[in-house]
């Protein structure tokens, strides 16, 4: 076999592989796109700065997704003819094998930025002194009070919020106290 018919032969098969990577790059842009829906719909809880981080990242991601796609497009379906005789085959070899190179890397890329961008999700939730207090059912020889537990400042009290009123109970007469998921 001739290197022309070799140089053929390669550049089909980079070609082939580019068009196979080119249907992956695609099923990965997608998922960044959904990523982003899911990240612009949740993670009020996470500090600002972490939210728009995690957009940014995102973006990124879709952005190195995108280049990487059309490299290997370039790869795959090139826009102009290649160069006549071994030299040229040679050349288009070497170039249709760097675009696809390139474009796989940016795709591996992306994948690793959308997951640390995605990895805001995992953000401790509020700690303590945060608007989400606990739920309890606390009950006593005079009844039951449930609502959020709250800061007392004073000793031997338990303070729950009911109803929008702030209630103090001596932990003395306190006989049960459950936590629930709401009142």
């Amino acid at each position: 076999m001739d290197d022309q018919a070799r140089g053929t032969d390669r550049l089909a098969e980079l070609r082939t592989s580019a068009r196979g990577w080119h249907g992956v790059q695609l099923a990965v842009l997608g998922f960044i796109g959904f990523c982003g829906v899911l990240e612009s719909g949740g993670g009020d809880d996470n500090p600002h700065w972490l939210r728009v981080l995690a957009g940014v990242l995102v973006l990124a991601a879709f952005g190195l997704a995108c280049t990487g796609t059309v490299f290997v497009a370039l790869a795959a379906w090139p826009t102009y003819g290649p160069d006549s005789g071994v030299e040229g085959q040679s050349r288009e070899v070497a170039r249709t094998s760097s675009r696809l190179r390139v474009g796989i890397v940016l795709t591996f890329v992306a994948v690793a930025v959308l997951a640390i961008a995605t990895s805001s999700a995992w953000w401790p939730g509020g700690g303590s002194g945060g608007t989400d207090a606990p739920a309890v059912r606390v009950s006593t020889s005079a009844g039951e009070i449930c609502g959020d537990l709250q800061e007392s400042s004073r000793a031997g009290v338990l303070a729950v919020t009911a109803d929008g009123q702030l209630a103090e109970v001596s932990l003395s007469n306190i006989s049960a106290i459950t936590p629930v998921n709401g009142c």
